[in-house]
């Protein structure tokens, strides 16, 4: 027999299920991004010419890229049953790629869509923080019987 609460439904955070498909919608287009990478290095990264720190160094950006997604993918369900863990976790990963994605951008990668991937990431990592920081939505209301009268 299943039995709910209704008063804890009513002050469930939702902003643990926004980040939850956010992070599934991020890990989307980052392996999407990741598979590009690759498909347009692999040739170069096979070649009998290359050192192997010149292959590594070609792989890294596709590497953060799916690493990202799958720790998005792996943490999305935690994430939406509110787990702190998931959220710490999440928080630290997309932190980690957004500041290498930053890197990039200042380093200047001619001809690649750095800029939209740092846009995603960063979308998420606002949310995140602003879930670590206590936001809460719905806010729940307040009743006449609650508030305090002086």
């Amino acid at each position: 027999m299943l039995v709910t609460n209704s008063n804890q439904d009513l002050h469930r955070n939702n902003l643990y299920n926004l980040a939850a498909v956010g992070a599934l919608l991020l890990a989307a287009f980052l392996t999407l991004g990741a598979y590009g990478h690759f498909v347009a290095i692999w040739a170069q990264a096979m070649s009998e010419d290359a050192a192997l720190a010149r292959r590594l160094l070609l792989m890294l950006p596709g590497t953060i890229l799916a690493g990202a997604a799958a720790l998005n993918m792996l943490f999305s369900r935690p994430l939406w049953q509110a787990h702190s863990y998931a959220l710490t976790a999440t928080l630290v990963g997309n932190l980690l790629a957004t500041l290498y994605l930053i890197y990039l951008m200042i380093t200047g990668v001619p001809d690649h869509p750095i800029g939209v991937f740092l846009t995603l990431e960063t979308s998420l990592l606002i949310l995140l923080t602003a879930l670590r920081c206590g936001l809460v939505w719905p806010v729940a209301s307040v009743t006449s019987s609650d508030a305090v009268t002086e």
